[in-house]
Parts: structure tokens; sequence; C-alpha cells
């Protein structure tokens, strides 16, 4: 499944690198696109319930996953 989520960066004060890195610990998750200045992450992951763990590791940054967009 590919999508891209919209973000908010309410309190993030780190890079694009941070965002990869905190995603790479998901091992079903592939990073497609980082987007700081559009605000959005493209990801491709594999199952439903892996975007509640894309959600809450981002949340742990400060940012607040909003609207999901899907990729075909």
């Amino acid at each position: 499944m590919k999508a891209a989520l919209k973000i908010s960066d309410h309190n993030f004060k780190g890079t694009q690198e941070v965002i990869l890195m905190c995603l790479n610990r998901i091992m079903e998750v592939r990073v497609l696109e980082i987007n700081l200045q559009k605000n959005i992450i493209a990801v491709d992951y594999t199952k439903p319930s892996v975007y509640e763990r894309i959600k809450n590791e981002l949340k742990c940054l400060g940012l607040l996953v909003g609207e999901y967009i899907p990729l075909k």
C-alpha cells in the first residue's frame, strides 16, 4: 500500500534524516519521499495496521499525521 501523509510540525525541530531514521525502525515501511516544504511524507507499507505504527512514530517526533492520500 502506498500513501502520501500530510503532516503538521507543531514541535518538530529535526531534519528529513531524523524522520527517515525513525520510520526505518518499522520493518514493514519503505519511505518513498520526505518533503518538509510541502509537509508530505510518501511511504509504502505492507498492511493497514502499520499505518497506526507510522502515526505513533511520527507523533513521538512532534509530527501530527493528518490527511491520508492513497497513491497508485
